[in-house]
């Protein structure tokens, strides 16, 4: 009974170090980039783990980035020598093109009994509306609204939101929901596993998506979908309609002007 009480004690500290380990040691430290904008056409991100919320303000004449580097399991005491050692946020110009640089080194992580350290970068970013963006994107949500100009996106995981685009809108994203609404250009989306929802295109529409719901809706332009899982619901389009591969799942077309194959 002894060996018992004991055992169960001594799993009861190990558990209490986990949860204190898992909470503790947490902070955040912010820093404001800058840049002004004439000249400039394209803004290219390169980001790592964290959110990425880009917003086209209309008369704006600079970049303005706002960034949270957030930590867990290391001391404020360090966080200044982790920050110069393992972090890379820069923003800068190079000719007609910015680019902001947001990366933590990969081999900061240390493993202990009862703590790992963990960072990530979480991004506010204001453009001048006409800008084209291209986006690396590692990991976390991303927020696009309000640019004029077009967007091409390289993104491993996490969800995607676009919308009140003026320009086209290409996507290559590995997992994550895909939601685009209100976009004036083409819109061409590789996805590897997620829900995809596009509403209300000025132009075509290209889906090729491996496995999750693909909804698509009020398309002036032609739509071609080849789907490898999941539902397919299409209401709304101008021109025609081309379903390369329904895979599994559900299909529903409805209200289409032109042709429909399938």
């Amino acid at each position: 009974m002894k060996i018992q009480t004991i055992l169960i004690v001594i799993i009861l500290i190990i558990a209490w170090f986990f949860v204190m380990g898992a909470s503790a040691d947490q902070a955040e430290k912010k820093f404001n980039l800058n840049l002004q904008a004439e000249g400039i056409e394209m803004f290219e991100i390169d980001c790592g783990a964290g959110y990425l919320k880009v917003k086209g303000v209309e008369g704006l004449k600079q970049i303005e980035v706002d960034a949270a580097l957030v930590t867990k399991g290391i001391d404020d005491d360090d966080l200044e020598e982790f920050k110069n050692k393992c972090v890379k946020l820069k923003l800068e110009q190079d000719g007609k093109k910015a680019r902001l640089i947001s990366e933590i080194k990969t081999d900061f992580t240390v493993s202990s009994l009862f703590r790992q350290k963990e960072a990530l970068i979480d991004l506010n970013v204001r453009i001048p509306k006409n800008l084209d963006l291209e986006i690396d994107d590692g990991s976390g949500s991303i927020e696009i609204s309000g640019v004029d100009g077009s967007i091409e996106m390289d993104d491993g995981s996490g969800g995607i939101e676009i919308a009140d685009i003026k320009g086209w809108v290409k996507i290559d994203d590995g997992s994550g929901s895909i939601d685009l609404e209100n976009i004036g250009g083409k819109v061409t989306v590789n996805d590897g596993s997620g829900s995809v929802k596009i509403t209300d295109v000025g132009d075509d529409v290209d889906v090729e998506d491996n496995s999750g719901t693909v909804s698509i809706y009020n398309i002036k332009g032609s739509v071609v979908v080849d789907d490898g899982s999941g539902d397919i619901v299409i209401d709304g389009v101008d021109k025609d309609v081309n379903i390369k591969s329904a895979g599994s799942g559900g299909l529903t077309i409805r209200n289409v002007k032109g042709k429909v194959r399938k």
